[in-house]
């Protein structure tokens, strides 16, 4: 979970956990966070490394939408992929049934935009 005043040495110390695969970054309104240089570095630093970053709204009935605001494009470029208006348990039940299948990061990647169950809503293009 994003939150004011976060610093740059949690950040890069959850990133460093061995094994890590996927984190589920839970911003603000729809998918806005801290555009500190250090904060997008490590994320576009994480997912280079083939972790797979799930944006999720704080909010109990929010959409992320990464491309309305500027701030939620830097996290687009960093690598960090929509989870739309899923929950954080759907993100994670749905990241451990992908990995379980042992598919890559880049498949997972792909997979989390497609609904399997109803998980999310995808807004329309």
């Amino acid at each position: 979970t994003i939150f004011p005043g976060i610093q740059e040495n949690v950040v890069s110390n959850v990133f460093r956990i061995p094994g890590l695969k996927a984190v589920v970054l839970k911003t603000y309104g729809s998918g806005n966070a801290p555009q500190k240089p250090w904060f997008i570095r490590l994320l576009k630093e994480a997912t280079q490394r083939g972790i797979v970053i799930v944006n999720i709204s704080q909010c109990p009935a929010g959409m992320v939408e990464m491309a309305r605001y500027e701030t939620g494009l830097h996290l687009l470029d960093a690598g960090v992929i929509s989870g739309f208006d899923a929950t954080v348990e759907s993100v994670l039940t749905k990241l451990m049934f992908l990995f379980g299948h042992n598919l890559t990061p880049k498949e997972v990647r792909n997979e989390m935009n497609r609904s399997i169950a109803g998980e999310f809503t995808r807004p329309e293009l």
